[in-house]
This record gives C-alpha cells, sequence and structure tokens, in this order.
C-alpha cells in the first residue's frame, strides 16, 4: 500500500506547466496512430479490390505480334490469378483448337495486322481452374502453365493470409485507444509487419512469375511485346507502405512512460509494472 502511495505521488507531483509539453507530444501521438489505424482499415478494402481485378501487369503488342496459333496478340491484362488476352483473328487463317483441328490457307507472318481482316477476340485463363485434355497432363488452353500456375497459389495464399492478419491488426489498433499499455501497442506493431510481409510476398511472387512468362511462356508473352505494371499492382505496394509505417508508428510510441515522463496520472499507471492474474 505504500508502495502504491509513493507512485501515486511520484505521478501527481509533476506541475501542468511542466507536463504541458507531454501532452502535446500525447496529442500528436493520438493523431498519427488513429491516422495508421484509419488507413489500415482502409487498406483492408484496398487489398480485396487489387486481389480481385485484372489490373496487375499490362502485357502490350502494338499493332499486333503474331502467334503460332494463327492469331495476333494485342494485348493482355494479368490479374492475380488469372490473364485475360486480347487477339486479332485474321479471316481465312490457320486457327488450332481444342482438338488440334486447323483451318487452311494461313498468311505469312507480318509485324502488324494492317490490311488484313478479321475480329477481335478475348480469351481469358483462369490458373485456378484449369480442365485437362483427355484426362492428361496436358491444358486444353495452350497458355495456361503448371509453373506459372504454381506461383498464382503461392500469391491466393498469401493474399488470403495477409487480408486477415490486417484485419486483425486493425481490431488490435482500435484497442490500444482504449488500454495505452505499452505492451498491446507492441502487439499491434508486430502483426502490423506481418501483414507487411505477407503482402509484400503476393507482389514479389507476381514480379518473379511476370519475368517467367517473359523468357518461357512466348504464347502469354510473345519475343516483341513488352508490360508495365498496372493500377492494382500500384495499390497493392500502396497497401505495403501503410503496414510499414503504422508498424513503424505503433512500434516508435511503444515506450515505456512511468512517473514524471508521461502526461496523465492514468498513462503512468498503466505502464507501472503489474501482475497479471488468472
Amino acid at each position: 500500500m505504500k508502495m502504491e502511495t509513493d507512485k501515486m505521488s511520484t505521478a501527481s507531483s509533476v506541475g501542468a506547466a511542466e507536463r504541458r509539453p507531454l501532452m502535446q507530444a500525447l496529442v500528436l501521438e493520438r493523431r498519427i496512430l488513429f491516422a495508421c489505424t484509419i488507413l489500415v482499415g482502409l487498406c483492408t478494402f484496398v487489398w480485396i479490390a487489387a486481389v480481385c481485378t485484372e489490373k496487375w501487369v499490362h502485357i502490350e503488342g502494338g499493332h499486333g505480334v503474331y502467334l503460332k496459333s494463327g492469331r495476333y496478340l494485342m494485348y493482355s491484362d494479368s490479374g492475380v490469378w488469372e490473364i485475360c488476352r486480347h487477339v486479332f483473328q485474321p479471316e481465312n487463317v490457320t486457327i488450332v483448337n481444342e482438338n488440334n483441328v486447323t483451318t487452311q490457307g494461313q498468311p505469312k507472318q507480318q509485324n502488324d495486322i494492317f490490311g488484313l481482316k478479321g475480329r477481335n477476340i478475348t480469351k481469358c485463363t483462369n490458373y485456378l481452374a484449369q480442365p485437362l485434355r483427355d484426362n492428361v497432363s496436358r491444358p486444353i488452353d495452350p497458355a495456361y502453365n503448371f509453373v506459372v500456375a504454381n506461383y498464382v497459389r503461392t500469391m491466393i495464399s498469401f493474399g488470403i493470409i495477409s487480408l486477415f492478419v490486417m484485419a486483425m491488426g486493425c481490431g488490435f489498433s482500435v484497442y490500444t485507444f482504449r488500454n495505452p499499455r505499452y505492451m498491446f501497442k507492441r502487439l499491434a506493431a508486430g502483426i502490423h509487419f506481418i501483414s507487411t510481409a505477407c503482402t509484400i510476398v503476393v507482389v514479389q511472387v507476381m514480379m518473379s512469375a511476370v519475368d517467367f512468362m517473359k523468357k518461357d511462356v512466348p504464347f502469354v508473352y510473345p519475343p516483341r511485346a513488352y508490360h508495365y505494371y498496372h493500377i492494382s499492382f500500384f495499390l497493392a505496394w500502396f497497401v505495403v507502405l501503410v503496414n510499414v509505417f503504422a508498424a513503424a508508428s505503433f512500434l516508435w510510441y511503444s515506450k515505456k512512460r512511468k512517473g514524471d515522463k508521461a502526461a496523465t496520472d492514468e498513462l503512468a499507471m498503466a505502464d507501472e509494472p503489474t501482475i497479471i492474474g488468472r
């Protein structure tokens, strides 16, 4: 009882003038942590939008890149698990279908589609659900690649994990405003670091998948095509940066403030050693 009285008297002995800078620092801290909490909550929805859209990578074919199927790749948009290719199909050309049946009259390979008559077709490949030809190891869609499918499964796994971790981090961040003890801020910072790691894995795997398609999947990424990253890719980097900033902020403001270092008596008592019961 005497020890507790001494702590209270030590915390209460600091004058209002001396605590004014501490109160100003506390207000700034609360605003920064509140902004981090709002941004992390917003990032959960941004992450869902980024993962569910097909605007991660844009492969540009210019005026048309000739493919072995007889079509010309105009451009394609890739998402986390699906890629949609927009191709031009000339009239009276050789087109290879699922049964390896071709038409006749294939024109010579040319660098663009000027002077050709035909129609535009959109072909989408879902890497999570791809049927095989006659129950063998060859897929029906020539754009499907088993290595890219493994990349996709990795991105989907870490994307789902990061979504749950971000939601949990947002909940712990809110709880730090109800209980100002330093250990809860450190816990929130650790969760934000985990969500940062999971989201950056998705971004890095996507970049590796694009490099692999450029080297080994010419049907999707022809030699004369080029690519650039689209809006969903930059939304993913926005989520990464927000989680990094939130983790660093909660970790920075998780210092112990005991006695005259605290802005209020409540904060001083919250950071005192305590015995957690059952």
